[in-house]
């Protein structure tokens, strides 16, 4: 029985110790040899969620590239800026979305939540350090194994087959294609938001930081950081947080230019819904922002709040 133990303690020693050596074998050689280069004329970036992954058409925005991604937290977009930073030293400017949506406890349960961690880890899990790893252990050590046999899969696919373009894989413009605004609006009733205030409401704690992260990084490779939000509708949920995403902003990033497009004038039909521009509202938006704000930023001359 004792030998029948032991060998059964040693099977499972090879084999997640063969395991764990895959796994950090592969994270190095996808780390060293992952491409996040961007075209050369390229030196300005924006990077966030869905707003402004559906927001910015980079094709109407002069050496500009949106980096956005659905869902995408602050926790993940560090990893991969870590590694856009690394590998484009033209870069000058980036841009991160940043709204009343973002400073949601909502936001920390994306970062390890089954669905989110599932869809994002694979993608970067190559690029987090052990503090990062620790994270997503501690908040979901199910999700969290279940993650990193699926980036262990994903990374064997883009050695086997060579495929270590990232930068197209990891955000982009989203070309959104429907008008759902006025069926919403036919459902609800016209409202002032009654604002929240931040003693009745769940904060992000983790995310937060990693936002943090993101501006510090920003500032120690000398790159200009905006924080930035999205038009969206008069409508959305969003605004009843409008008096606690102020406070947030003023005692944490006071010293970062914030751009506020908020209330940019749009039309119920260039709305996909009431917080998406859909490729109307997004072409509208993206040629307004290229001439009034990048060619802005040639002379230092931007309007900030």
């Amino acid at each position: 029985m004792n030998s029948f133990l032991i060998n059964t303690i040693k099977f499972f020693m090879i084999f997640y110790g063969s395991l764990l050596g895959l796994i950090f074998t592969s994270n190095y050689f996808i780390s060293e040899n992952a491409n996040f280069k961007l075209d050369n004329n390229i030196d300005k970036i924006i990077v966030g969620n869905s707003q402004p992954e559906c927001a910015y058409n980079d094709s109407l925005i002069n050496n500009f590239k949106n980096l956005s991604s659905s869902a995408e937290t602050y926790f993940y977009i560090y990893q991969k800026l870590k590694k856009v930073v690394e590998q484009n030293p033209q870069l000058q400017s980036v841009f991160i979305e940043f709204n009343p949506t973002n400073i949601l406890i909502r936001e920390d349960q994306k970062i390890w939540r089954d669905r989110y961690i599932n869809h994002h880890l694979p993608n970067y899990n190559a690029f987090l350090n052990l503090k990062d790893n620790k994270l997503l252990a501690l908040k979901n050590i199910g999700g969290y194994q279940h993650a990193i046999l699926k980036s262990l899969g994903y990374n064997i696919e883009r050695i086997a087959l060579n495929r270590y373009n990232y930068i197209d894989s990891t955000g982009g413009y989203l070309y959104l294609n429907r008008h759902k605004v006025n069926k919403i609006l036919d459902t609800l009733t016209p409202k002032n938001f009654n604002q929240h205030q931040k003693e009745n409401i769940k904060l992000s704690n983790y995310d937060i930081l990693y936002l943090d992260k993101i501006v510090q990084l920003c500032k120690e490779k000398n790159i200009a950081v905006y924080l930035i939000r999205s038009p969206y509708h008069k409508q959305f949920i969003g605004n009843q947080y409008e008096t606690v995403f102020q406070q947030i902003k003023t005692e944490r990033f006071n010293d970062i230019k914030f751009l506020d497009f908020k209330d940019f004038p749009l039309e119920n039909s260039e709305f996909g819904d009431l917080q998406h521009l859909n490729y109307k509202g997004a072409r509208k938006f993206s040629r307004w922002f290229n001439e009034n704000i990048i060619d802005s930023l040639k002379n230092e001359s931007i309007k900030v709040n």
